[in-house]
């Protein structure tokens, strides 16, 4: 979620979003109407053919849960079955190299300049979801609008 404030990343209504994560590797195939496929894989146990495989599947549709499951990930879930001809790949985490140098042509997003603090930028925009039309809710969305004010140190 977090990721989807780097403008760049943003403008892709349909891609392949994948954080590539110290322990675990996390990809969602994300359209207009949210989640369309996930996975999750231990990251020790992926190379990057076998990760450009998994993300070949889960833009195709074809990527299952024991496919995943079976290679000692944690799995998978599909809802769209209608195949994504080269969705743009976004990714994030501390083993991005990982993808560096794919045939995906990845786009290593940095949310507000740092990559590190995606799952920050995240976390925030869920808590203004869940706590919508308060003050709270307020400032975290003028904060991630760019319209937050001055930070405190400054």
């Amino acid at each position: 979620l977090g990721a989807t404030f780097d403008p760049v990343a943003a403008a892709h209504p349909r891609a392949i979003w994948c954080n590539v994560g110290n322990f675990h590797t996390l990809a969602f195939r994300l359209g207009p109407g949210g989640i369309e496929g996930v996975f999750e894989h231990h990251t020790g146990e992926i190379d990057l053919p076998k990760l450009e495989g998994l993300i070949d599947r889960l833009a195709d549709g074809t990527l299952t849960h024991a496919e995943v499951f079976g290679d000692m990930g944690h799995g998978a879930l599909i809802y769209s079955t209608e195949p994504l001809a080269a969705p743009p790949l976004i990714v994030t985490g501390p083993r991005r190299s990982l993808l560096r140098g794919s045939r995906h042509a990845p786009y290593f997003a940095a949310p507000f300049g740092d990559m590190m603090l995606a799952g920050c930028f995240g976390l925030l925009a869920a808590m203004a979801d869940v706590l919508p039309g308060g003050p709270i809710a307020d400032a975290i969305r003028a904060g991630l609008a760019g319209k937050g004010g001055r930070p405190p140190w400054e």
